[in-house]
């Protein structure tokens, strides 16, 4: 400990502190404690909340990854330590029930896992119309669509996941200010000041995983970040059965020619079927994160309850429940992992644009090899900032 001179108070002294202990920042926290550094999380909000981006009970997982082969083998590591996570937590995490994605063969779904396989030994089977409709005779598929069956896919229980990951970092030592908000940081000599509305911290290193509030940070590094409001919807009602998990798979849908794509996942309890749409409405945007509209608007619904009829053509929808969460959106899709150009004690991770949380586990691994060491063995150049200032942002 140290003393402030500013207000005489005692400050307490990290090796890291992590602000923003949601997916991604509890998994580094977990990391960090893992290797037996003096680490500390700041956080508005409880382990496992509904205020950002890591809620909605479920996440698909998979290794096809049509966004660009590039991840893979990061999913490689990911799935290591999710079943790590797992195993070590006693609750089922991490399900295995398969992936089914399909569409229209010039959709941005097909044409992305064609690419992914071409590029990757990956375990799959391709199915034609026929194939699909056999072996799930009650979805209801369009004329002359492909499909890839991914045997790797399957979903994470997401709050779960945040709250095993925050409470094994407790466990070994980490602590974890809940509850508490960060009104600002800064370089302080070759450290980091960090102040609260309850408490200064100085630390050696800051992780900074602010989910949506990361928008003002990344644009100060010259990424055009934005933040868009996305719902998520479940259904339930007379049919539910052929949809259950054991008869259905999660999902990828992409029924036209382009980028628009569904996904979802099968009935695991009362509330039935989970559908959302990924990247039809990119314009939603969410200027102060806290005050996003967590009702229904009235153009929220009827393209999912559209998908719904023709997808799911047994079921007698009805509606049980949705939730609001936020898409932190880079100019190219891609996630920002880097060591701060002008601060090396400042790491960033950020801009996860809807498709993060899969990878978390090993998020979290490599902010803290960046934290502690400056460096990673994992193949992260490509989601490194260097790539927005070549003029092309």
């Amino acid at each position: 400990m140290t003393v402030d001179g500013d207000n005489g108070l005692t400050v307490d002294h990290w090796d890291v502190v992590v602000l923003g202990c949601g997916g991604m920042g509890s998994a580094t926290l977990y990391h960090l404690a893992e290797r037996g550094f003096r680490v500390c999380g700041i956080d508005p909000f409880k382990p496992g909340h509904d205020k950002g981006s890591s809620h909605g009970e479920t996440r698909i997982i998979r290794k096809a990854y049509l966004e660009h082969p590039n991840y893979v083998p990061l999913l490689n590591r990911a799935y290591t330590l999710w079943d790590r996570l797992t195993e070590e937590s006693g609750r089922d995490l991490f399900v295995r029930c398969g992936l089914l994605a399909m569409g229209d063969r010039d959709s941005h779904v097909i044409q992305g896992q064609s690419l992914c396989y071409a590029a990757c030994d990956l375990p799959h089977e391709v199915l034609d119309e026929d194939e699909v409709r056999q072996r799930y005779p009650d979805l209801g598929i369009g004329r002359d669509w492909g499909a890839y069956y991914d045997p790797l896919g399957g979903f994470l229980r997401v709050e779960e996941c945040v709250r095993q990951h925050a409470e094994g970092a407790l466990e070994r030592g980490a602590t974890l200010y809940a509850g508490e908000s960060m009104r600002r940081w800064s370089v302080d000599g070759t450290g980091v000041r960090i102040e609260t509305d309850r408490r200064t911290l100085l630390a050696d290193r800051i992780v900074l995983t602010l989910g949506p509030w990361a928008v003002a940070q990344l644009n100060l590094l010259g990424v055009k970040a934005r933040v868009v409001r996305k719902v998520l919807f479940w259904y339930n009602g007379a049919g539910i059965q052929s949809y259950e998990l054991g008869s259905l798979p999660c999902y990828l849908v992409g029924p036209g020619k382009g980028e628009d794509t569904f996904y979802g996942f099968p009935s695991i309890d009362s509330r039935g079927i989970k559908v959302a749409e990924h990247n039809i409405y990119l314009n939603d945007r969410v200027d102060d994160p806290r005050a996003v509209n967590r009702a229904l608007a009235v153009n929220d619904e009827p393209i999912i309850r559209r998908f719904v009829a023709d997808f799911f053509p047994r079921l007698k929808a009805r509606r049980t429940q949705h939730t609001v969460c936020m898409y932190t959106m880079t100019p190219d899709k891609h996630f920002v992992v880097d060591v701060h150009p002008e601060h090396p004690q400042v790491i960033v991770a950020a801009g996860f644009s809807g498709h993060g949380f899969k990878f978390a586990s090993v998020i979290g691994e490599v902010l803290s090899d960046l934290a502690l060491e400056g460096k990673t063995k994992q193949p992260i150049d490509f989601l490194r900032l260097h790539r927005f200032y070549g003029g092309t942002n």
